[in-house]
């Protein structure tokens, strides 16, 4: 199953998420604290598994509103579906959960449990979802706790552990048999011993005439023990026969070998060199003559490059000033714009100094002022005092107007509802319609019901119309087809004759067929007048069936009729079609509907009409009012009366904008002289630059061409040190003082012209000398790249001859040919080895073999063949004549077994002794078990952990670089065991707390892992749980889980370090930052830089035979030089997870690093080898008499589970992605 998107309508902080396209992989969401991360993980199980009282405790209602719950889209093979689940339906509601299917199909949570797979809550939350609480939580526990706890997880919370199923062995059995005495306390066993021995004491003295019956028993057991012993030695003699004929048969092979490994001997405890070391050696010697004869080449194209560039002239000064210069260029026409602007400002203000006294004067005069001067004082203050009553008066005005124009516009509504009202009485009155609007209702309402009868009439004579067609067409219908007929009546002629011959003429022509062929004729015959009698009857039934409906019809017609006529009494005599009568009737109606209100709105318009003319009463009374009291403030400043006060404001606003006329021209004189002040500064800017860089135009005082710039070929001392050679600059001849005030000036926008463009031309010069410069650069490099590449080929070969060994290439090529010879030569011996394991088979270990194909003991293998045939011989013999013997005390034994005279003891016995027998045969079951557990146990401990540990344990090494190699448990004790690199166990709670989370999350993507190997794949939930790790460990645990994910498995991981959200972006994740909630942004965080590891040093091969040893401790490798190479063919070596446990020394050597075959877990492939013999001899009764069928039925469930393929094993790396 995995989550493809999430929508969360309300659940805690959250409203209206919505998070899609959800990688099926991993997806990292980044948030601050209170992010709302835990909030989404909580809804995630919420969908799930409903919403719990826990949850919805804490999480509902949702803070900022919604729907309490959402959805999540899911894929689960091909099928794809949306589950939902909205708890609003009470307190304890979980939530209803309504799947929806991709082609739009709806159901219930059929789909979502098939696809959790049956897993319920708890097994979820412990597996499949880690939260930053139960990792607080195990930080806060002890040590003690935190192993249980861990242990726990690992052993399963709904399964009862191995060493609880041998207690509750161990109990049963102490049940049956114990060491109590007898009496009420004893154990089963004794108790029906101590019976037993008492119902013997009691037959004992009821059966002294059978002691001989028993004599036989005791001799036929013994002969049965016996017998039991030569067949166990029988067995063995066979087996060493058969051992001894196979070495003989290797002997040839055997010394083949051994000559092969004295030839490899003599060639090994060399540096192995890869396959391709000559090829390489040559490849390399050809790279190094290729990069020097083109790092040649580009050390002549760079010299004349250097020429190139010292021949061109640059002015030096210019070029470092030519940023001043191209500043100044872009202030020209500013410079030309300040000349304009002094001038446009200047004639400003003498055109608003004009204005001034013209608009002094007519302000004077609108006044009624003589004397201008006079106005200076009134100020604008007396102007602005006046301006509330102007104001009032304004706002008299207005409202006497607005009253005007309401009631125009009132009386206007009045008129047209009038004549509204009179249109739609005169139109009613032209039609002859009544003006009662319940007469006109009534009118409709019987036009309505004469247009029904008159439609309902004419589909009846229609429909009559149509019968009566239909009546003559069935009454010809009355009279059959004559062609029909004609097949018909040859139908019936036809079979009568048939059964006429066959009945008349006894030698039918038909033969034995006869009787078939009058039954044929009979079934024509009878066919054809059973057709024709049906056929008229349904035509005489289908023109009645018209006829009655023609009756009905007719009938219908009368009615409707009497109907119409009734209608028409009612209506009154009027011409014209009933339609057009309905039509009228209906749009007077209509009119007559609309009149109503009409009526009403005029009534209303009516009384708001006079309303409105008392408002203009009361206008016109506050404007005279005004007019007073405005007449009066005149008066008081001493202006005439006569003055409208709309002129007056019209003055007002004139004489305001006499004061800002006057502002107007002294603030362009202000501005002028600015422009002025600005204009200066740019010019002296030009002047002294020109100077400085030495390009100052000679002024002409005569002739019109203007100032002109005279060129000079050297100046020296006009910069720091001398200018480069070639170089432009210009002076100023010197001239008496005289003669320098008489000539004009330089223009400055010439000056500044002449300086850019030179600047341009010096620019086209020092770009040309850049591109070389550039052009230099790129060959330099390209050539010391060519340069470090031969180095790097030299030091390359130089490694290479160093890592064999080597002093030169001729060395090297001899020790080339030597390994060739010696890989033929281990050909040959892998083809030897291979026919001695096929010859050997599962027979014996080759030690075995080994011991007996040894210098001292080859030469009397044949002797050795013939002692063990004729002991084999012996040994069969004496077991057929001990057979012999207990055939002929069985027949005894039978004759003595006829006499049966049994009494009740005797039965009670026989009672006990079986209920005896079933005790001991329970004990012994309970025991059998118990001993192969215990067996079990200890190989368990050793070889077979159970899959989940043994798959934490690879995440363990990953996670902690190989530090703790092995995660385990021992059967007898509930703790779990980690194995350090130095093959040390400790115990969980002395780990520290980060090992401790590591080891945490091993085991969960061990047990997610084995649930998804049983087909229960469901997404993981992780929050924060890589809070504690350090940035190494972090960093490889961010590679496990991509590497974890990349095998099948989605994981949702949430993180509140950015640093960590920078590292699964780096390993190319699903990486998401989560929405703003409550519009707060998102702070960012400034990510960790992390040193990046060291470099390990290259690890050689071994020369030696490798032995299983841990990966070394993680430490600090010293910073490799960046000169040195890391040869190619020296690589790392990385221990496989299992070696092959028996591999010899030159399959160590020789072998790849493929995967090795596994041991199969459990006892697959397990068996107690030792024989029967090796156990102490007991009797019948001895409790350990259950080793040997034990052992032989585990080792037929053995060689049953490797024939069905169950050990099949091949030990893989579980995150390389598998197909489905």
């Amino acid at each position: 199953m995995k989550i493809t998107d999430l929508e969360i309508d309300g659940f805690g902080v959250w409203n209206n998420l919505t998070l899609t396209n959800l990688s099926r992989r991993i997806t990292v969401f980044y948030g601050p604290n209170e992010a709302g991360k835990t909030t989404v993980m909580q809804f995630i199980r919420s969908v799930l598994y409903g919403m719990s009282p826990a949850r919805r405790r804490r999480y509902l209602p949702p803070v900022d509103g919604g729907r309490p719950g959402g959805a999540l889209g899911i894929v689960e093979g091909e099928l794809q579906f949306r589950a939902s689940r909205i708890a609003d339906r009470g307190p304890e509601d979980l939530g209803r959960v309504v799947c929806t299917a991709s082609d739009g199909a709806t159901s219930g949570d059929r789909l979502l449990r098939e696809a959790l797979g049956d897993v319920d809550e708890p097994t979820y939350t412990n597996v499949f979802a880690v939260s930053l609480d139960e990792i607080q939580q195990l930080g806060t526990l002890s040590g003690t706790k935190a192993a249980e706890y861990v242990y726990r997880l690992t052993s399963g919370l709904d399964r009862v552990s191995l060493y609880d199923v041998i207690q509750e062995l161990q109990a049963s059995r102490t049940a049956l048999l114990s060491e109590a005495p007898a009496g009420p306390q004893a154990s089963r066993i004794v108790s029906l011993v101590a019976r037993r021995d008492q119902l013997r004491a009691d037959v004992d003295r009821l059966r002294e005439q059978n002691r001989l019956w028993s004599q036989l028993a005791v001799k036929i057991k013994e002969l049965d023990d016996e017998i039991a012993a030569v067949e166990s030695q029988v067995r063995k003699a066979e087996h060493h026969a058969r051992t001894i004929e196979i070495a003989v048969g290797l002997k040839t092979n055997w010394r083949k070998r051994e000559k092969l490994n004295e030839q490899l001997d003599l060639l090994s405890g060399r540096v192995k060199l890869p396959a391709d070391a000559i090829e390489r050696l040559n490849a390399i010697n050809a790279d190094v003559e290729k990069h020097q004869r083109q790092a040649d080449v580009l050390q002549g194209q760079r010299h004349q490059l250097r020429d190139e560039a010292e021949r061109l002239g640059i002015n030096e000064l210019l070029v470092r000033n030519a940023a001043r210069i191209d500043a100044l260029g872009e202030q020209r026409d500013w410079l030309m714009s300040l000349q304009r602007q002094q001038q446009d400002l200047e004639q400003e203000a003498k055109q608003y100094e004009a204005r001034f006294g013209s608009e002094q004067k007519r302000l004077a005069e609108a006044l009624g002022v003589k004397d201008a001067a006079r106005l200076r004082d009134l100020s604008e203050s007396d102007f602005e005092a006046l301006q509330p009553q102007i104001d009032a008066l304004k706002a008299a005005q207005r409202r006497l107007e607005s009253a005007q124009r309401d009631l125009e516009a009132l009386t206007e509504s009045e008129r047209s509802l009038r004549t509204q009202i009179e249109t739609a009485i005169i139109g009613g009155e032209s039609h002859g319609l009544p003006m009662d609007l319940q007469e006109a209702s009534n009118l409709v309402a019987r036009l309505r019901k004469r247009l029904s009868v008159e439609q309902r009439l004419e589909q009846a004579r229609q429909h009559e119309v149509e019968l009566e067609q239909q009546s003559h067409d069935l009454l010809d219908d009355q009279v059959m087809p004559l062609w029909l007929f004609g097949w018909l009546l040859a139908t019936f002629i036809i079979g009568a004759l048939m059964l006429g011959v066959w009945a008349l003429v006894p030698s039918s022509p038909f033969g034995k067929y006869g009787g078939l062929v009058a039954l044929v004729g009979v079934g024509g015959a009878a066919f054809a007048w059973v057709f024709k009698y049906f056929a008229d009857d349904a035509a005489a039934e289908k023109l009645d069936a018209c006829q009655r409906q023609m009756e009905v019809v007719a009938k219908q017609i009368a009615e409707l009729e009497r109907e119409k006529q009734q209608v028409n009494g009612e209506l009154p005599m009027t011409d014209g079609s009933v339609v057009l009568r309905l039509q009228a009737a209906e749009r007077h109606l209509v009119e007559l509907e609309s009149v109503l209100p009409v009526e009403a709105q005029r009534k209303q318009a009516g009384g708001e009409v006079g309303t409105a003319e008392a408002r203009v009463d009361q206008a016109q009374r506050e404007l005279n009012q005004m007019l007073a009291h405005w007449k009066a403030a005149i008066a008081a400043l001493g202006l005439p009366e006569s003055i409208d006060p709309q002129r007056l404001l019209c003055v007002t606003d004139r004489y305001g904008q006499l004061a800002e006329l006057e502002a107007r021209a002294r603030h362009r004189r202000d501005e002028a002289a600015a422009r002025q002040r600005e204009h200066a500064t740019l010019v002296r800017r030009i002047r002294e630059l020109a100077e400085e860089v030495g390009c100052v135009l000679k002024p002409k005082a005569h002739g019109p061409q203007g100032p002109v710039a005279k060129p000079a070929g050297d100046l020296r001392g006009a910069s720091e040190g001398k200018p480069a050679a070639g170089a432009k600059t210009y002076i100023v001849e010197e001239k008496p003082a005289a003669a320098a005030a008489a000539e004009a000036t330089v223009d400055p926008l010439d000056q500044l012209d002449h300086l850019t463009s030179e600047r341009r031309r010096q620019l086209g010069d020092v770009e040309r000398r850049e591109q070389l410069k550039e052009k230099a650069k790129e060959l330099k490099a390209e050539e010391g790249k060519h340069l470090q590449t031969i180095a790097t080929l030299k030091r390359r070969r130089a490694a290479m001859f160093q890592a064999a060994g080597c002093e030169d290439e001729q060395q090297y090529r001899m020790l080339a040919a030597d390994q060739h010879q010696a890989a033929l030569l281990a050909n040959q011996r892998d083809g030897v080895t291979r026919e001695i394991a096929a010859a050997i088979g599962r027979h014996e270990p080759e030690e075995v073999f080994a011991q007996l194909l040894s210098p001292d003991s080859i030469g009397a293998l044949d002797q050795m063949w013939e002692q063990a045939t004729a002991d084999l011989d012996q040994r069969q013999a004496n077991l057929k004549e001990l057979a012999q013997r207990r055939g002929e005390l069985h027949r005894e034994q039978t004759v003595l077994a006829q006499d049966r005279s049994l009494a009740e003891r005797q039965l009670d016995l026989s009672v006990v002794e079986t209920q005896l027998a079933e005790a001991r045969d329970d004990w012994r079951r309970h025991a059998a078990v118990s001993r192969v557990l215990e067996r079990i146990r200890a190989d368990y401990e050793a070889h077979r952990q159970p899959e989940t540990l043994a798959e934490a344990s690879r995440y363990m090494a990953k996670l902690t670089a190989g530090q703790y190699t092995r995660i385990w448990t021992p059967l007898a004790h509930d703790e779990l065991l980690v194995d350090t690199v130095g093959g040390e166990s400790l115990p969980v709670e002395v780990l520290s707390r980060g090992t401790r989370e590591q080891l945490f999350l091993s085991v969960r993507l061990a047990l997610a892992a084995m649930y998804a190997r049983r087909g229960v794949n469901l997404p993981m939930v992780l929050d924060d749980v890589l809070v504690n790790f350090d940035a190494e460990r972090a960093r490889r645990a961010a590679e496990v889980m991509c590497e974890f994910a990349a095998a099948g498995h989605q994981l949702l991981l949430f993180t509140c370090h950015e640093h960590m959200w920078d590292m699964f972006i780096q390993l190319e994740a699903d990486c998401r930052r989560l929405p703003m909630r409550r519009g707060a942004p998102i702070a960012a965080v400034a990510a960790v830089a992390e040193a990046p590891p060291a470099p390990a040093p290259p690890v050689e091969k071994p020369k030696k035979k490798p032995r299983r040893q841990p990966a070394p401790k993680s430490t600090p490798a010293a910073t490799r030089p960046a000169a040195v190479y890391e040869y190619p063919f020296v690589e790392r070596i990385i221990e496989e997870p299992l070696r092959a446990r028996r591999a010899s020394k030159s399959d160590a050597e020789t072998a790849a690093p493929d995967p090795v075959d596994a041991e199969p877990s459990e006892f697959h492939e397990y068996s107690f080898e030792a024989a029967a013999a090796d156990e102490p001899h007991a009797g019948a009764d001895h409790a350990l008499a259950y080793i040997v069928n034990a052992d032989a039925e585990l080792a037929r469930r053995a060689a049953k589970t490797r024939a069905s393929g169950a050990a099949a094993y091949r030990w893989t790396d579980h995150l390389a992605p598998r197909s489905a």
